[in-house]
């Protein structure tokens, strides 16, 4: 089997598949190959490479130019192919790609992004093209503007490197592409299509148990198959792959003839394919593993000819009228099937220009603890949490009120004070002129997901980040000060006689005094900067974008808070602060930590109470008192 990519949660069903014996069971032995950027995939089964592959709906445009290829099963009902542009470029919408450098690999389902650019308004002579490297490098080099991407995997690297950018979803502006498909050949299908049955049965079944399974995928994944990508990136993977897949509201494996056909027409509209190949293409496109080869009439004498052609006729007109009617009536039955499935399951609230409520599921309700009477005319800032800024939400209004859809988390309180989070879609709603009349949001709780990832990167004790938080944030934050030229600095700080607290007070009193203390760190810091428990008493405050003089003021402002703040039982304290920032090409994380730790040390060696600074260079102690 020929992948069409490197091994990855991407993959995933086909892993399982084999590891879980589904193909052993099915009598098939099965070696799955990795992909060469340096071949073609779909050209590869067709030279007979491979006996089965993994394309995109691309395979429509091979088997309307003659080559002998056929769909056996969609895996990904939606494709996770984007572009992501950098945010510093203001484009938030494929309109603003004007006049940009933009990267991808043209001839392998860039129809989907081409026909995104061409609703903006874009052609292809509207902008520079730049071939894709593969690697994303160029365009965190900033060497483009803009560049193709997978849902599933650049957006989690490029937050690591804490690079801004804005997500152009062709799903979003009606273009709904099937992502990675199930294929092969004609010849294969048709000299083994029982044995392709078989294979194609067990890597359905492969996938339902991959995304039942996630966290034993993953670990299978990493044993064997050498992925280069760290647990948390695959799991991230994993998340975005369920929604492509979306077992939940269809069969995996479906293929639609319809959503095929929808697809040639955006070919077409494109100059890719012409009307006559399309429709050629479409009656053969999808493997039916149950079809049979019908027997030809080779003759029929003339007089029982005009006879049987009579009746023929008249019973063609009765079966062909009886299965319209059943094929309407299945297709009503399953197209109600479909919405009531939709309405219980999915989380759907709908809104006008103003934001007021028009229409919400039966999910939302259930979600958020309201009947559909209680919050129809309502502002949808009902469900909002007191605790996100409204500086997010301005941003969020921003970009829909220019047209464009927004997707993230969403923090909501429930009609009980309790909190949940969402993954939303939120796309405005246009009516037959295009007008935009209101917004439709779509969104999958992941609360669950999120206390756990909470829980991973908070410390239980003061609620602010944990020291592998800490370290997450210091490795993001001193690549984009590299990258960008910026200043970054960090302080740290210990609790002045904190044994001693223990000692007379006890340990509960300890750990309310750190409480409080977090409390006032968090007031006193900005927004910008992350506050967290580096270990016992030690804090630290990680500040992106400012130098080592404006965070000794920074850290200054905490040492006055806490020396004024009120403590339980124990009433007063002091804090000792080391402040150290990027001061060297040959700087890391590692050396500006243990500058602040030395200078937070010779703060209370200097009698406490203090703030003390050391760069690579010079040593300085400030007492601003």
């Amino acid at each position: 089997m020929q992948l069409k990519w490197f091994n990855s949660f991407q993959f995933a069903g086909y892993y399982m598949a084999k590891e879980k014996g589904f193909y052993a069971d099915a009598g098939l032995d099965v070696e799955i190959i990795e992909r060469d950027p340096k071949f073609n995939n779909i050209e590869q089964l067709i030279a007979g490479d491979a006996d089965y592959g993994v394309a995109d709906s691309s395979l429509l445009l091979y088997r309307a130019d003659g080559k002998p290829v056929r769909v056996m099963a969609s895996i990904f009902q939606h494709s996770p192919l984007v572009f992501v542009a950098h945010k510093s470029a203001d484009i938030f919408g494929p309109q603003d790609l004007q006049g940009k450098r933009i990267s991808y690999q043209k001839g392998l389902d860039d129809a989907s992004l081409l026909s995104m650019l061409q609703e903006g308004g874009v052609n292809e002579g509207d902008f520079e093209f730049v071939p894709l490297d593969f690697t994303g490098q160029a365009f965190i080099d900033g060497k483009v503007d803009a560049t193709s991407a997978y849902l599933s995997n650049q957006p989690f690297r490029l937050r690591e490197l804490g690079i801004d950018f804005t997500i152009l979803n062709p799903h979003n502006y009606g273009i709904d592409f099937y992502g990675d498909i199930l294929f092969a050949t004609d010849a294969t299908l048709s000299e083994y299509p029982e044995r392709s049955r078989r294979f194609m049965q067990a890597s359905i079944k492969g996938w339902e148990y991959a995304l039942e399974h996630p966290q034993e995928t993953i670990g299978t994944l990493i044993a064997k198959y050498n992925p280069q990508r760290s647990r948390e990136h695959l799991e991230y993977e994993a998340d975005v792959i369920r929604r492509m897949v979306n077992p939940s509201l269809v069969e995996i494996g479906y293929t639609s003839p319809g959503r095929f056909y929808r697809i040639a027409q955006i070919y077409q509209s494109l100059g890719k394919l012409e009307e006559k190949q399309a429709e050629e293409a479409l009656k053969t496109l999808i493997w039916n593993p149950n079809e049979q080869k019908q027997k030809p009439l080779y003759y029929l004498t003339v007089a029982f000819g005009l006879v049987a052609v009579s009746l023929i006729g008249v019973l063609a007109v009765l079966l062909v009228n009886s299965r319209l009617k059943d094929i309407i009536a299945a297709r009503t039955h399953e197209l109600t099937r479909q919405k009531l499935m939709v309405d219980k399951h999915v989380i759907i609230s709908e809104t006008d220009l103003e934001g007021r409520i028009t229409a919400v599921s039966e999910a939302f309700c259930r979600r958020a603890g309201y009947s559909q009477n209680e919050v129809l005319g309502l502002n949808h800032n009902i469900v909002r949490h007191p605790e996100r800024p409204d500086a997010f939400y301005l941003q969020m209004w921003k970009q829909l009120k220019a047209g464009e859809s927004w997707e993230g988390d969403l923090k909501n309180i429930d009609k009980y004070g309790q909190p949940y989070w969402v993954h939303s879609n939120i796309e405005p709603i246009r009516d037959f002129q295009g007008r935009v009349t209101g917004y439709r949001a779509v969104s999958e709780d992941i609360t669950d997901h999120k206390r756990l990832e909470i829980q991973s990167s908070t410390d239980p004790l003061t609620g602010l980040a944990n020291r592998l938080k800490l370290d997450q944030v210091l490795e993001q934050e001193f690549a984009r000060s590299k990258r960008y030229a910026s200043p970054i600095s960090v302080i740290l700080l210990d609790v002045d006689h904190f044994k001693s607290i223990n000692d007379r007070y006890g340990h509960l009193t300890g750990d309310a005094v750190l409480k409080e203390l977090a409390m006032a760190l968090q007031l006193q810091i900005r927004a910008t900067d992350v506050a967290g428990r580096w270990g016992g008493e030690e804090f630290m405050i990680v500040c992106p974008g400012i130098a080592t003089d404006a965070a000794m003021i920074c850290a200054e402002k905490l040492r006055k808070a806490v020396e004024t703040r009120y403590f339980p039982d124990v009433e007063h304290l002091t804090v000792s602060l080391g402040v150290s920032g990027y001061s060297a090409e040959d700087d890391s994380p590692i050396t500006i930590v243990q500058r602040a730790d030395h200078a937070m040390y010779q703060a209370k060696s200097s009698g406490r109470n203090r703030v003390c600074s050391e760069s690579a260079d010079i040593q300085r102690t400030a007492e601003l008192k």
